[in-house]
């Protein structure tokens, strides 16, 4: 079983392979928002809406964005929801 904070890297693995049309497998933890995949702020808040609409839990756009990787932004995720 997956935990949650793989559930929320395959989330937003997903989301970015919607988005920018790449492959979900080449993606990981490690994956940068930035860096890799150039994120815009209309792009942070695709993300932020998909997150908040699987979790029903509000995602500030200010502190998310504050993430690098996939990998933190799922910490982060755990922090919000109270979820391991």
């Amino acid at each position: 079983m997956m935990t949650f904070r793989e559930e929320v890297i395959e989330l937003l693995k997903n989301r970015a392979a919607e988005l920018f049309g790449v492959d979900p497998e080449t993606l990981s933890g490690e994956t940068r928002f930035e860096e890799d995949l150039k994120c815009k702020s209309v792009d942070y808040v695709k993300f932020t809406v998909a997150l908040e609409d699987e979790y029903d839990v509000e995602v500030p756009f200010m502190s998310f964005r504050r993430n690098k990787t996939f990998a933190e932004a799922a910490d982060y995720m755990s922090e919000l929801t109270g979820i391991e």
